[in-house]
């Protein structure tokens, strides 16, 4: 049993230590196509960002796309990082990654941080043995 344990665990951590890379560089480089790369292909995104976003739906992987291509044109990233002494926190099956997001916007120069709460789930994807980490949920606060 103790081995499993250490399979699961050794699993997630060198899973884990990509995913997030992956998020961060797809922020970082103003890329929805990465991002959108890591969207959940079996069940809807919930996305909730507050103003001078202003979005909240359940969307599709391909809407989700649209929104943060979108999003990432008018509002380019400039600063993308986990919270300090912010571990993922397990959740039903999956976990959070608690992270801060800055961007300006494009038209006023003005600059807005957010704390943003990425659910990812395991997710079996055809022609892979091993799940992939799958965003779920985008939620996000102004700090």
């Amino acid at each position: 049993m103790s081995s499993l344990g250490l399979g699961l665990l050794s699993f997630f951590l060198s899973v884990y230590s990509t995913v997030p890379r992956t998020i961060e560089q797809a922020f970082l480089e103003n890329d929805a196509g990465r991002l959108a790369s890591l969207f959940s292909n079996e069940s809807p995104l919930l996305i909730s960002l507050p103003e001078p976003l202003s979005f909240s739906d359940l969307v599709s992987r391909e809407q989700a796309a649209l929104v943060f291509e979108r999003i990432f044109r008018s509002y380019p990233t400039f600063e993308f990082y986990p919270e300090s002494g912010s571990a993922p926190a397990f959740d039903r099956g999956g976990f959070i990654l608690k992270v801060r997001w800055s961007f300006s916007s494009r038209s006023t120069s003005d600059q807005k941080p957010l704390r943003v709460f990425l659910r990812l789930k395991p997710e079996t994807r055809p022609g892979r043995k091993k799940p992939l980490w799958a965003i779920v949920e985008i939620r996000a606060e102004p700090v």
